[in-house]
Formats: C-alpha cells, structure tokens, sequence
C-alpha cells in the first residue's frame, strides 16, 4: 500500500529517469562496448530498449568519436601520482527513426577526479576504484545524452 502512495505521488526512485516514447527504442551504432554496456543498463533500468537493427528504434543514436583520458593532476614527494582526473567526451549525431538528424555533432564531457597515493597494499583497490568511475563517467554521458533528446522532442512536439 505504501509504494502505491508513493508512486501516485510522483516520488520516483533515485536516479529513475522516464523516457518519452521515442526513446523508449534506442538502437547504437559507433559505440565502444563499455558505451553500450552503459546505454543497455540505463534503458533496462527505465523500461527501455536497445534494439538491434536502425528499423525497429525509435531514435538512433550516432557515435562520432569517444575519447577517455587518464591525466596525472598531483604528485608526492617521491615522483608517484597522488591524484588523476577521468575525463570521457563522448560526440554524438541523434536521429529519428526516419533517419532525419534531431541533434547534429553535439559533444558531451564528464570528468571525476580521485586521490591514489601509491603503496603496495592499496595497488588493487586504486585499480578498482577506477574502473568503478569510468563506468560512472559513461553512465553520466548517457544521462545527459537522454536529457539532450528530452529537451529536442520537447521542443518539436506540439
């Protein structure tokens, strides 16, 4: 009864995102796998859709060029990187189904840094604490590219 209310109300789950019913297909092409990953995890989580073929999308969603950068901000007394920024730009052409371009060459940047002092204990766990960020930085790009086709289909639709 309680996440009835709750529902009704409008109160959404963190990070719940609703798509309009042009995106609810979405088919990829150009994309790195580590982008694909994120775009199917986002959409199943939404109640979306990647497809695999252009016709059976509702939009298309068209990779120009990803670049990620690992760059070294600070070091420690001895020479060893104490802390790195992620960067991951992400350009991209949106088209509807009909292949008409929604969005033309638009680019997208996310960057999260983190402090890595260097030690044989916590070699691992650095390593790790990257690969948990860099999927964090391409679920970012992902969310601002479905906020980017939100605000265009806003725009043309009546």
């Amino acid at each position: 009864m309680l996440m009835f209310l709750l529902t009704a109300c409008g109160y959404h789950l963190r990070g719940a995102i609703e798509l309009p019913e042009a995106l609810q297909k979405i088919y990829v092409r150009g994309a790195s796998a580590e982008l694909s990953n994120a775009i199917a995890v986002t959409f199943r989580s939404a109640s979306g859709e990647l497809v695999a073929t252009a016709a059976e999308a509702g939009m298309i969603l068209n990779v120009i060029n990803e670049d990620y950068q690992r760059r070294t901000i600070s070091i420690d007394s001895s020479g060893y990187s104490n802390e790195h920024d992620l960067v991951y730009r992400l350009t991209f052409d949106l088209l509807d189904n009909q292949g008409a371009v929604l969005i033309s060459a638009q680019t997208i940047e996310v960057s999260k840094s983190y402090f890595n002092t260097q030690s044989s204990d916590t070699v691992l766990s650095k390593g790790n604490e990257e690969a948990v960020l860099r999927k964090e930085l391409y679920s970012q790009a992902v969310r601002s590219v479905i906020d980017r086709a939100r605000a265009k289909l806003k725009k043309t639709l009546p």
